[in-house]
């Protein structure tokens, strides 16, 4: 979303309601970003290497897993969309750029998982692409197993990033 917009031109999202709707989250983020507070401490540490692992790959963009436990009135798309536009980003890298985030949300509550690109990538996003990228670790999200869930869903984002930098290098 442009910054001087007041709403998305595509879904009609304002960001004054979903700060409204968000006020209390967390706005600071470091990642992982389990705002659910279902990582263990251990976790959070494997989860983190995770995330080096594909910025390593990818160092213009910068990674992040955000666990989020939603109410019935609350939207994972609309959190996610929130986060990306007001989360204040702690610890990313110095080599990505500020326009280069992927963020992987899981809301625990009902289970659901959603794909959001900051603009460096968004021009190329495809949403069937992002949905396939996250499938594989829907079984292990039903199950609670959200580490299993985490891993394949970063794995099958890191393939997804792939593609769009071999589509970008083709547009150059």
């Amino acid at each position: 979303m442009h910054l001087s917009a007041e709403e998305c031109p595509h879904c009609g999202m304002n960001l004054e309601h979903l700060d409204a709707m968000y006020k209390n989250f967390e706005r600071r983020v470091r990642r992982p970003h389990d705002a659910a507070g279902i990582l263990r401490v251990q976790q959070r540490r494997q989860v983190a290497k995770w995330i080096a692992k594909a910025e390593k790959a990818f160092p213009q963009l910068y990674f992040v897993v955000a666990t989020v436990s939603l109410c019935d009135d609350q939207h994972i798309r609309s959190y996610g969309f929130w986060l990306m536009n007001r989360g204040e980003f702690e610890d990313i890298p110095e080599s990505a750029r500020a326009d280069g985030c992927v963020l992987i949300v899981l809301d625990v509550n009902r289970k659901e998982v959603c794909l959001n690109f900051g603009y460096l990538l968004d021009y190329c996003v495809e949403e069937e692409d992002g949905f396939e990228a996250l499938t594989g670790g829907h079984p292990y999200l039903i199950e609670s197993n959200y580490m299993r869930a985490i891993e394949v869903m970063l794995g099958g984002t890191k393939r997804y990033v792939k593609k769009l930098r071999s589509i970008a290098r083709k547009k150059q």
